[in-house]
Parts: structure tokens; C-alpha cells; sequence
């Protein structure tokens, strides 16, 4: 009977600082350039250890993604807890912070079947905790239901505003004002200025 190989601790420093290593790699030269050598190599490494961490790259790659989409959920989660939860996550969403690393892991996810099913399963994930999140305050709009549904706002504020990040990222800023003008005006409807938080006391008489 073959013994298990042992394997590095998940909590161990080394263990992240390979992560952070797979995406610096991924920013610096692209994921095509990544390696077990090249990501040892940009964390100061032997490429031996990765393998003391991570069974095959792709449970490197697997749990590099998974970290930084749970990231994603923690500050989804948090502007969607915010006093005005669409204008929050439409400044979230439309945030060019790192974008060119976002567009390496779809790149990826084109090419590698298991970050492309990580990448499926995280994108139905997501759209249901917004919508969910939006839920009562789209009933407290009341405008046109039928159209202004939980999944329909939730998904033009966040890929509305995945697409500008991006495009900010590139140096592409044509129609950018005109759209956010457009959005601002939409989140206006739903969200007016100084409305209460959802789930804050409203005062009567």
C-alpha cells in the first residue's frame, strides 16, 4: 500500500508566499509564464518546495484563485453592508485596482479547465449573494419589478462596472463618463440620497 506523501502545512508562510508569488508572476509576465520554477524563482525559492506545498500546479493555481475570490466575496460582502449598498458596489466594481490581474485569471480560465470550473462555480456564487443582499431594498423601490429585479440590478452594477475597471486598466476611457453618468442617474432611482440603511429604523409621524 502506497504511503500518503507528506505534505506542507496550509498555514504556513512559505505556503502563502508562493501564492503571492503565482500572482506576481501572473502580473509581471502573464500566466503563460508560470512554472514551478518561475514561481519559486520570484519568491526566493527552490522550485522543489512548491511540490513540498501543493500536490501539482494546478493546486497551486487552485488555491491562489480561491483565495483571491474569496477576497473578492469578503469586500462584496462588505459594500453590500454599507449605508448606501448600490453606490458602494458600483465604486467596488468599477475600481481598476488590479484589474490586469482579474484579466490573467480569465485568461487562465480559458485554458485550464480547473480554473475555468472555479471561475463558474464563484461567478453564480457571487451574483446570488448580491442579489439576495438587494432584495428588500428593490421592494422598497418600487420601481417597475419586472424589470428592476435583484439578479438584473446586481448583475449590470457589478459587470457594468468589471468592464470600465478593465478598461481603466488598459488606458481605454472613451464613453466612460457618459455610461457613469447613465448608472448614476440609474442608482439615484433605486438609492436616493439620504435614504435609511437597509434594515435602519425609519421614523414615523
Amino acid at each position: 500500500m502506497a504511503m500518503k506523501r507528506r505534505m506542507g502545512p496550509e498555514n504556513s508562510t512559505t505556503r502563502s508566499l508562493l501564492m503571492d508569488a503565482v500572482e506576481a508572476v501572473m502580473r509581471e509576465q502573464g500566466y503563460a509564464a508560470l512554472s514551478a520554477r518561475s514561481v519559486a524563482a520570484r519568491a526566493g525559492l527552490k522550485y522543489q518546495i512548491v511540490f513540498y506545498y501543493f500536490a501539482t500546479m494546478d493546486d497551486l493555481l487552485l488555491a491562489t484563485y480561491r483565495r483571491r475570490t474569496e477576497s473578492v466575496l469578503a469586500r462584496t460582502e462588505e459594500a453590500l453592508g454599507s449605508e448606501r449598498p448600490l453606490h458602494t458596489l458600483w465604486k467596488a466594481s468599477s475600481d481598476p485596482f488590479d484589474a490586469s490581474l482579474s484579466l490573467e485569471y480569465m485568461a487562465m480560465s480559458n485554458h485550464n479547465a480547473v480554473v475555468r470550473a472555479e471561475t463558474i462555480a464563484f461567478g453564480e456564487r457571487i451574483r446570488h449573494v448580491v442579489a439576495e443582499r438587494l432584495r428588500s431594498k428593490l421592494q422598497d423601490a418600487s420601481l417597475h419589478p419586472e424589470i428592476f429585479t435583484p439578479m438584473g440590478v446586481a448583475m449590470s452594477v457589478v459587470l457594468m462596472g468589471g468592464i470600465l475597471g478593465f478598461e481603466s486598466a488598459l488606458g481605454l476611457s472613451g464613453g466612460h463618463g457618459e455610461v457613469e453618468a447613465i448608472v448614476a442617474w440609474g442608482l439615484r432611482q433605486l438609492e436616493p440620497e439620504g435614504a435609511p440603511a437597509e434594515g435602519a429604523p425609519v421614523a414615523v409621524g
